[in-house]
Parts: C-alpha cells; sequence; structure tokens
C-alpha cells in the first residue's frame, strides 16, 4: 500500500529502524526527522510503498526522483524487510513496487546504494537488473575520550 503523508511517519520510522537495527553506521530516526524527510522537494510521498501483513507493514520502499539533463533519475533511497519476515522475498516484491512506481513518474534509470556486507540485498538487485558503476569506501575512527568511546 502507498505511504499517507501525515498518517504513517511513525509507523515508517519504526519500520525503519527495526530494519536496520545493527547496521554499520545507523543512527536510529525519530519521528520528526522522518515527518521533514518525506516533504523534501525530491520525496514524493506516493512513491514510498508498504508490504503489509494483517495491515502491519513487513517491507518498504522509499523512492526519490530527480530531473537532470539527460532526464529523471530515480533512486531507491532505501528498502528494507522487517527482520521477523525476511526470507520470504518481501524484499523483491517491495523492490518492484517501487521501480514500477517510478517508471509510472517517468524515470529512465534507477540508483541505488548497497552495503557491500549485505549480500541478500546485492544479490536481489542483480537479478533485478543492477549493474554496480561503482565503489565506495567508508572508514571509522573511534576515539577515546576520559572513559568513553565516542
Amino acid at each position: 500500500r502507498p505511504f499517507r503523508l501525515g498518517q504513517d511517519e511513525e509507523i515508517l520510522t519504526q519500520l525503519q529502524n527495526a530494519v536496520f537495527r545493527g547496521s554499520w553506521g545507523f543512527c536510529p530516526n525519530t519521528v520528526e526527522e522522518v515527518t521533514a524527510r518525506v516533504r523534501l522537494e525530491r520525496c514524493d510521498p506516493e512513491c514510498i510503498v508498504f508490504v503489509t501483513d494483517n495491515s502491519l507493514p513487513s517491507a518498504y520502499n522509499w523512492t526519490t526522483r530527480a530531473s537532470s539533463d539527460d532526464g529523471a533519475t530515480g533512486r531507491i533511497a532505501m528498502m528494507g524487510v522487517h527482520p521477523d519476515y525476511r526470507g520470504r522475498h518481501l524484499g523483491r516484491q517491495v523492490t518492484v513496487a517501487g521501480m514500477e512506481g517510478l517508471k509510472a513518474k517517468g524515470v529512465g534509470k534507477i540508483e541505488l546504494e548497497v552495503d557491500s556486507k549485505n549480500a541478500p540485498a546485492r544479490e536481489l538487485y542483480k537479478e533485478l537488473g543492477f549493474v554496480k558503476l561503482r565503489e565506495a569506501l567508508w572508514y571509522e575512527k573511534r576515539l577515546n575520550i576520559g572513559d568513553r568511546q565516542l
């Protein structure tokens, strides 16, 4: 089902936080942050879709789009399946729904980023026809300040 502006911000926040809990670099979002993001210029609330189980969202796909000289480009900004629902092929279902939504909006190409250690997601995107364009490296240094590690 599509995202409902003004009604689903808390649901999306909870789902997103559950999906990415424990992922490298993820910091849980607040309802206020998600509320602001779904209202950004590049975000069309119609381009956020849920897969539900008895009205409970179990997966989501959040896409954005931008126009450029070579046409509209879509972006899968976030996609995830709640841990309780993994292994049921919902990732494919919700990703295809997001791709179809972008295509209906006139997008000529779709981009995304994926964590190199997320083998199921990498395999799904490859099966859906995505090709690797480039690779990014992320570095981290933990600092000890007093008795706390930052």
